[in-house]
């Protein structure tokens, strides 16, 4: 029932630009940390057990997914967007939907289609498997997933028995994927919400 409620139609309300600009600062630099790391940081940090390091890696893509959600929370609030239907509130539409679900609906209030929603199903299932909350089933799907994932960045898929190796690199295409999101819809809904 409340995943019906959340599909109806988007309608107007009011808009927050504040809001908007500040979860696109706090989007953009979580981005950049993990893009300056991607350029610093050369090979395998060794040191680190492989488990721990898988376990780093899905912390960021949450984060980076989180970061991305509330920008896409203050996209709707910005536009005066909120989900149709009286027993709905403004709050309560953000946490109903998965991120790519989320973003392919907003594009299309923006009347955009984009391939990004394959790229955070993807992106998805890495965290999933990263943070121990999907399998872990290195081989071909995993190697398909970072592939679309990162564009091709370096991903070390490792033996059978022990934990895929994330790099740091594949991490920056990662976040560089996000922060060009985030700056495509800060551009459209900022200048949605100073028509409001």
């Amino acid at each position: 029932m409340g995943q019906a409620r959340a599909d109806r139609a988007l309608r107007r309300g009011g808009g927050d630009s504040a809001a908007l600009d500040t979860a696109h600062a706090a989007m953009a630099a979580g981005c950049r940390f993990l893009i300056v790391r991607g350029l610093t940081v050369q090979g395998p940090e060794s040191a680190i057990r492989p488990n721990i390091r898988l376990r780093r890696v899905g912390n960021c893509l949450n984060e980076l997914d989180r970061f991305l959600s509330v920008l896409i929370t203050e996209c709707v609030r910005a536009a005066g967007l909120a989900p149709d239907g009286p027993a709905d509130g403004a709050d309560d539409f953000p946490r109903r939907l998965d991120t790519a679900r989320r973003l392919r609906r907003i594009e299309a209030h923006c009347g955009y289609f984009s391939a990004a929603t394959t790229r955070l199903r993807a992106i998805g299932r890495i965290r999933e498997m990263a943070c121990g909350d999907g399998l872990l089933r290195p081989g071909a799907w995993l190697e398909r997933d970072m592939a679309v994932a990162t564009a091709g960045a370096e991903f070390v898929p490792g033996q059978p028995t022990k934990a895929p190796e994330i790099s740091d690199q594949a991490l920056a295409a990662i976040a560089e994927f996000y922060v060009s999101i985030a700056d495509r819809l800060h551009v459209f809904f900022a200048a949605t919400a100073a028509e409001a």
